[in-house]
């Protein structure tokens, strides 16, 4: 009795304790996705697949769940299945195409069809109408490009499935006369890490919180892909697989329908298309009326749930490399969904009310099934607008029809092939001119040249051409905000001092690669020119390379991008390079400062040298002499034997990540160095910063913060390491932690322009020093006088001091004109051609800005690059003779003029802005401020940038001068050690 009474207590206190740690009731939604549809039951249900009712498992599928899914579905006679990258953690991306079995019989022939719809040169009108009747309309339906905005993949799981089992009348028509391609997960990489993050921090409990790490994650998050790229706006770009994959598929079915499909705050409802102003204006015409007829039927959708959603409100479509935007320039309706996100198990809402995670499913299916029903009633209406348009493209009389742009050839064929793929990428025409002509037209700074001669090799795109849309919105200097747009900007910036444009406002593909595109004027045939394919660009030094053992060494040319990770990927072989740090000429060959010189001699210890540099680097030139024959100073001789040949250190290399860092920064630095350099580095926790060893290194990155780094625990550490021959390169607001007026926290000299407002007058007198230095004009009688000269002349001039400001006002009026930062505008920044830092740059570099950090260079400190460009003035017309002498000018030419902070020398001018929305204010605080700095300290240096250089991994510009940091750094800016 008693062993029964023990064993039952026993057996009670185990149930009590098995049923405490049992998962608590999950939130229930129980609403039908598809009522009183019938589905073949030969088609195997996502619940049977994946061990759980899509949605109402609660748990959002994997990447590898939504392929079973997908892949079990694939020899289904409704489905193809394609292939289109892999991603860099090697996950498959694919798409398919559902239609009927009859339509899968046939697809080369419906994108045959299609693509003559998309190119309609010599296609007869006959044929047109055929295929506007006959050939089914493609549509394209994507998801889950933010890999923490789960529930659009899962909803294309469910709709998917739909629309290959379903045997109702209308979905049987439907697939007859239509191509659906579902893309279900657009960023695999960052959906496992995100769903990855959930799992670990799942309880057995619910948990409704918005604010939980359930819900939130943690650093990176999920939304970017493995180098934490935002591939949303990688589309113009496509520096990533996945998008090249997308661009190349997606463009290559010429969809009438684009969907992407997204999520937002937990605390929002839904938002759908059409988008509120500004609206790029290269956009086909009607697209906004296309959207509000999709949102009414959306929304009619929504309403029979009773579901909240709303449109607009501050989703613009003025950036071109969203998804939707990018389709719809290429002709399709694009359309966009931003889903609340409902987290893992659900969201509890500010109205006491849950959004269950298989609603949010459930109204990004209802979207998906309501846009498609409204393409099939308007899809011959959308195939016969297209063919129109495509038509009014390549005829005369499309809106920039006389559009035409020039790409002047250049040493850099690096840059300019990557320009050329990105454009043969997104179907643009491009030309190349066999013979030098003469043209009109204007520069990326905007200044008009009449007659100008263009050589042999440059690259003509004329707008005039099927994918004119596109080709306009990519290459246009300066997309122009209407002055209802700017004036509701204004208002918003002195209102909340915030921007109601939502990404940047410029991305000219010609200045973010850093490449000479000019905008001629007028039309110009392209009749008779050959059309240029991509890698077609040749290396002019691959000409010249010696197939024979020189006996000095070998020359990479520092004009090309490749110069730099060619020798990166020389000294991960432990081959000793050179760095040229002026122009110069070996036995007849003429090569550009920040050339790589191999040379034999520094090389004796490496087993197969000339092997290792032919396999590496075959455009190498050989050189059978070290002696300089011309140089560009004639008291200054480049010889191999001089100091203009420095050697350089092996970079070893740490980026630090993590919290604080911002993720965007630290990931487009990761890929620098992992696929355009290609060389190994480490990268390190922030959060163990202070217990690392930093000798270990002779190279430290900071990647940008957005304000919330603090490096005040190893400020002490970096300094002495810095002092002891490292390399510190820190972005943004980290590099402005590194400045400050407080000798004993402060890490560099650089002061920030808020804190320089009472020396402002130094500062201008560095920026004047520096024009002197490069303008010089001598007269030597001067020099030879025996007697002292009647006036000295000082090149910051003679004018009257300027009125002289209490520093409250010089504080305010730097408040009031930082309120106007740039959200991400295009400027000229001149660049030192002097300066290592700037090897393989021209005369300015195009960088992109936000105005948050402007930095101030003083005595002792280079500025490699600097923003704003010095132009001579144009000589002014002869006045009328009926004008009065004494209405003349009395300004002397050569004295300098007030311009913003600092003033312009004497008969020049400072060009600034190239592309994008800069408002004066702005632009008067930023001019002549520094966008790249570097000082020494001790045996280091440190080298600042403004901005990140390697924004969106497409600004070449400055992300050579960063390339150049990593790898010549060491060695010319730093102290190098004998080992």
């Amino acid at each position: 009795m008693f062993e029964s009474i023990v064993r039952s207590l026993i057996l009670a206190s185990l149930l009590s304790c098995f049923a405490a740690a049992q998962p608590a009731p999950r939130v229930q939604y129980d609403a039908e996705f598809f009522p009183n549809a019938q589905h073949d039951p030969a088609v195997p249900t996502p619940a049977k697949l994946i061990g759980e009712d899509n949605g109402n498992g609660y748990h959002a599928a994997t990447h590898a769940q939504i392929e079973t899914c997908f892949r079990a579905w694939a020899n289904h006679p409704r489905v193809k299945l394609i292939e289109y990258a892999k991603s860099h953690e090697g996950r498959t991306l694919f798409y398919v195409v559902i239609t009927s079995p009859a339509n899968q019989q046939k697809l080369d022939a419906i994108k045959s069809d299609i693509a003559k719809l998309a190119d309609p040169r010599n296609v007869a009108a006959a044929e047109i109408d055929r295929i506007i009747n006959q050939t089914p309309a493609p549509a394209w339906f994507s998801y889950n490009i933010h890999g923490d905005e789960t529930s659009g993949a899962d909803a294309a799981i469910q709709f998917a499935y739909h629309l290959i089992a379903a045997t109702d009348d209308a979905t049987v028509k439907l697939l007859d006369n239509h191509i659906i391609c579902i893309d279900p997960c657009m960023n695999p990489d960052g959906r496992d890490r995100h769903l990855m993050q959930m799992r670990e921090n799942r309880s057995t409990g619910v948990s409704l919180d918005d604010q939980a790490l359930l819900a939130t994650g943690y650093w990176p998050g999920g939304r970017m892909n493995h180098y934490l790229f935002d591939m949303n706006r990688d589309w113009i770009f496509a520096t990533q697989p996945e998008t090249r994959g997308r661009v190349r598929e997606a463009g290559a079915w010429h969809p009438l329908l684009f969907v992407d499909a997204h999520e937002m705050g937990p605390q929002d409802t839904y938002l759908m298309s059409p988008p509120r102003e500004a609206i790029n204006p290269n956009y086909p015409k009607n697209r906004g009326a296309w959207n509000r007829l999709f949102q009414k039927d959306h929304a009619a959708a929504f309403d029979r749930n009773g579901w909240r959603h709303y449109a607009g409100e501050w989703n613009d479509n003025w950036y071109p490399g969203y998804s939707d935007a990018w389709a719809s320039f290429r002709g399709a309706v694009g359309i966009l969904y931003e889903q609340a996100h409902a987290g893992e198990d659900g969201i509890k809402l500010e109205n006491g009310t849950t959004m269950p995670f298989r609603r949010a499913v459930h109204q990004q299916l209802t979207s998906s099934v309501a846009n498609l029903e409204t393409f099939a009633k308007n899809s011959r209406e959308l195939m016969k607008q297209f063919a129109a348009e495509r038509a009014e493209n390549v005829s005369g009389e499309a809106k920039f029809a006389k559009r035409v742009w020039a790409i002047v050839p250049t040493a850099n064929s690096a840059r300019l092939n990557r320009l050329l793929e990105t454009l043969n990428a997104h179907g643009v025409e491009v030309y190349r001119v066999e013979n030098a002509a003469k043209f009109d037209g204007k520069d990326r700074l905007g200044v008009s040249f009449s007659g100008r001669e263009l050589p042999a090799g440059t690259l003509i795109v004329p707008n005039r051409q099927p994918e004119a849309p596109l080709t306009s919105a990519l290459l246009e200097f300066d997309t122009p905000f209407s002055e209802e747009i700017l004036t509701a900007e204004r208002r918003e910036i002195l209102r909340t001092g915030g921007s109601k444009i939502y990404d940047t406002t410029a991305w000219n593909l010609g200045m973010f690669f850093d490449v000479e595109l000019l905008e001629l004027s007028g039309a110009v045939s392209v009749d008779g020119l050959k059309r240029v394919g991509s890698g077609e660009i040749t290396d002019p030094a691959a000409e010249a390379a010696s197939p024979n053992e020189p006996t000095v060494g070998f020359v990479i040319d520092g004009a090309s991008d490749d110069s730099v990770i060619l020798a990166a990927k020389l000294m991960e072989r432990d081959v000793k390079v050179r760095s040229a740090q002026r122009d110069f000429q070996f036995d007849g060959k003429s090569f550009s400062r920040g050339s790589i010189v191999i040379v034999n001699d520094d090389n004796q210890n490496v087993a197969d040298f000339a092997k290792i540099v032919k396999e590496i680097a075959p455009a190498a030139v050989g050189i059978n002499s070290g002696l300089g024959e011309k140089g560009e100073d004639p008291t200054d001789p480049v010889d191999l034997g001089g100091e203009h040949f420095r050697l350089l250190q092996k970079p070893r290399i740490a980026v630090v990540g993590r919290d604080p860092f911002e993720a965007y920064s630290f990931g487009s630095t990761w890929h620098a160095i992992d696929h355009i350099l290609g060389i190994r580095a480490s990268y390190i926790d922030a959060s163990n910063l202070t217990a690392a060893d930093l000798r270990r290194y002779n190279v430290v990155v900071l990647p940008d913060s957005r304000g919330m780094a603090s490096i005040a625990s190893v400020r002490e550490d970096l300094k002495t390491w810095v002092q002891q021959g490292g390399t510190l390169i820190a972005f943004g607001d980290t590099a402005a932690e590194l400045t400050g007026k407080d000798e004993k926290s402060k890490v560099s000299n650089v002061t920030m322009y808020g804190d320089a407002l009472d020396k402002l007058a130094d500062f201008e007198v560095q920026i004047l020093r520096e024009f002197e230095a490069r303008n010089q004009k001598i007269d030597p009688t001067q020099i030879a006088a025996h007697t002292l000269p009647t006036t000295v002349k000082y090149f910051w001039g003679s004018l009257p001091e300027r009125e002289k400001l209490d520093a409250e006002e010089l504080k305010r009026r730097n408040d009031w004109q930082r309120t106007f930062n740039p959200q991400g505008a295009i400027v000229a920044a001149r660049a030192d051609d002097r300066h290592w830092l700037t090897f393989g740059c021209g005369e300015y570099v195009p960088v992109l800005i936000n105005g948050r950090v402007p930095l101030m260079a003083g005595e002792g400190i280079d500025a490699p690059l600097r923003l704003g460009v010095y132009r001579a003035q144009p000589t002014p017309a002869t006045a009328p003779t009926s004008t009065p002498a004494t209405t003349q000018s009395s300004e002397k030419k050569d004295e300098p003029k007030p311009s913003t902070w600092a003033r312009t020398p004497g008969g020049y001018e400072l060009r600034l802005r190239m592309s994008g929305l800069l408002w004066p204010e702005a632009a008067d605080r930023l001019a002549n401020t520094a966008h790249v700095t570097r000082e020494s300290h001790g045996r280091g240096q440190i080298i600042l940038f403004a901005v990140t250089p390697t924004f969106r991994a497409a600004t070449l510009g400055p992300q050579r001068v960063f390339l150049n940091a990593l790898v010549h750094g060491p060695g010319c800016g730093a102290g190098s050690v004998i080992p």
